[in-house]
């Protein structure tokens, strides 16, 4: 255990000040101990690397001594050579003197090594400024950056932040190794990541520090805009109720030109047209100006014009709270309904958790879905997302970041919205070599800067620096043509509040047109009642 941690930290140089446990030696003499410290001083010093120790005859020595007069140790000091100390006593009537510690922890400090980061930029969890020609970059503050300082300070060392060759968060190949982020940790590229999400594949190959955050996968609409106000004038009834009323007004039609034609002592030949704009006329509060005496046509005529101050009492009620408050759509909140929905969706484009999730699932769901994906970038995602015709999934807490850019404008409601199911939940943390020594050394400053709340503080802190770079970044004209809330108390209605009713009245001429012409054509010689 001594020695991997000298190892994987330290390095190799024995002149390092550096207390490295070899093991438990019960010596009966002191002949003995000069014998061991002259076989450790010749073989360091002809090999002067950690091989040396690893493979000295001392570790056999070791092993076969065992007396119980006193405990020591081997260890490499300041002075450069090596020599064995006493660290505790033991006796029959006392038992262990525990006056020091046995095994101290050689992780505590790293002596001021580099060591190297491997990340993915990821607001608001890794930030950096990439250099042209390097994979080395330029850190930026975010979350994992301020932890990575605190560990750094903690620990005594100093780090580099290196984009991974390929640019992907990593995904695991038919052959077990790994791409990305995870394939430099995996290969000895670079000694820690930073934010991964937790999966059961990467820990099969890496082992993960603690999760410092948690979050799940979810994605981001557009929010629907309010209905053009022509649709006005239909939405108050859905289509199976206009049918319906299409239905009764053709039946009406019908059953009054039959009733007349009957009382043929009232009229002469009654034209179909004629028929169809006396029924339509009770829709729009009009009297029918030639009444059936028959009975039967009497109750018709009562039956019917109660059904149509029912309709029209409705319809009037409907449209005037449609034209009050406009109706916006609700906006999706389920993966079902966005599969149901006619916007294309996808992930980004660097392969990570979401491409390892959506393309191994054995969920129906995921399985459609994967179906139909599509990759960008980010860049490209949310540009497609506020025209609209696109859904990004990502996790939450990317995701608020972006509908906040959106919304940098206080007097200005977001046209971004962020789904409220979530699915995939897991959590952030890095993942380190299998068997790091170093592991619960990262794990104790991480924990401290959870339980401290300095990640949320982090969080929030972040968002307002992120938005404000957003607002330097517009121009003045966009900023001078960002809408504003108005006063809506009092409406005015303009030619866009009632372009509906002109639809209608050149809808209604076109059709009266078209009737004009079939009634000219058939019927030339028809007289009129």
């Amino acid at each position: 255990m001594g020695e991997c941690g000298f190892h994987t930290v330290m390095g190799a140089p024995t002149h390092w000040a550096a207390a490295l446990m070899i093991g438990l030696l019960i010596m009966k003499s002191s002949a003995r101990k000069r014998h061991l410290i002259a076989i450790v001083a010749e073989e360091v010093g002809t090999l002067g690397n950690r091989q040396a120790i690893q493979g000295s005859t001392v570790m056999n020595v070791l092993a076969e001594q065992y007396t119980p007069m006193c405990l020591r140790a081997v260890i490499l000091p300041e002075e450069g050579f090596p020599k064995v100390i006493s660290v505790n006593s033991w006796s029959t009537d006392t038992g262990l003197a525990n006056t020091n510690d046995i095994f101290p922890d050689q992780m505590a400090n790293f002596y001021g090594i580099k060591l190297l980061g491997s990340a993915v930029q990821y607001r608001p969890l890794v930030d950096y400024e990439i250099v042209e020609g390097s994979r080395v970059v330029i850190p930026k503050p975010s979350i994992d950056t301020n932890i990575l300082d605190a560990i750094a300070y903690k620990l005594n060392f100093t780090f580099d932040i290196v984009m991974p060759a390929d640019g992907e968060w990593g995904v695991l190949k038919d052959d077990g190794h790994w791409t990305g982020v995870m394939g430099d940790i995996e290969f000895g590229r670079a000694n820690f990541s930073l934010c991964l999400a937790m999966m059961h594949e990467r820990t099969n190959s890496l082992d993960p520090t603690m999760m410092y955050m948690m979050e799940a996968l979810t994605f981001i609409t557009a929010k629907s805009p309010p209905i053009p106000p022509w649709q006005k004038l239909i939405t108050p009834f859905q289509l199976k109720v206009w049918v319906c009323v299409v239905v009764s007004v053709c039946g009406g039609v019908l059953l009054y030109h039959a009733f007349y034609q009957i009382q043929a002592t009232i009229s002469s030949r009654l034209l179909d047209s004629h028929a169809f704009m006396r029924i339509l006329a009770s829709f729009l509060s009009q009297s029918i100006c030639n009444y059936l005496w028959l009975s039967a046509g009497r109750v018709f005529l009562g039956f019917w014009f109660l059904f149509v101050f029912l309709v029209t009492t409705h319809y009037k009620t409907s449209l005037t709270s449609t034209l009050a408050v406009p109706f916006i759509p609700p906006p999706l909140d389920t993966l079902q309904q966005l599969l149901g929905s006619n916007l294309k969706y996808g992930v980004n484009q660097v392969k990570g958790s979401q491409h390892q999730l959506f393309s191994t699932s054995h969920i129906p769901l995921y399985q459609r879905l994967w179906r139909d994906m599509q990759f960008y970038d980010d860049e490209n995602s949310m540009h497609m997302v506020v025209e609209g015709t696109f859904s990004y999934i990502n996790y939450r807490i990317f995701l608020i970041l972006k509908m906040l850019m959106h919304n940098s404008n206080p007097r200005r409601k977001t046209d971004l919205y962020v789904a409220t199911e979530e699915f995939f939940p897991t959590g952030s943390a890095w993942f380190l070599p299998k068997g790091a020594p170093y592991l619960k050394n990262f794990n104790a400053v991480m924990w401290r800067c959870v339980e401290a709340g300095l990640i949320n503080k982090w969080l929030y802190d972040l968002y307002a620096v992120y938005v404000k770079e957003y607002q330097d970044q517009k121009s003045s004209q966009e900023q001078e043509d960002t809408p504003v809330e108005k006063d809506t108390r009092l409406v005015v209605f303009t030619l866009n509040h009632l372009q509906g009713a002109f639809f209608f009245f050149f809808l209604g001429h076109g059709c009266g047109l078209l009737l004009l012409f079939m009634e000219l054509l058939l019927a030339p010689h028809t007289s009129l009642p």
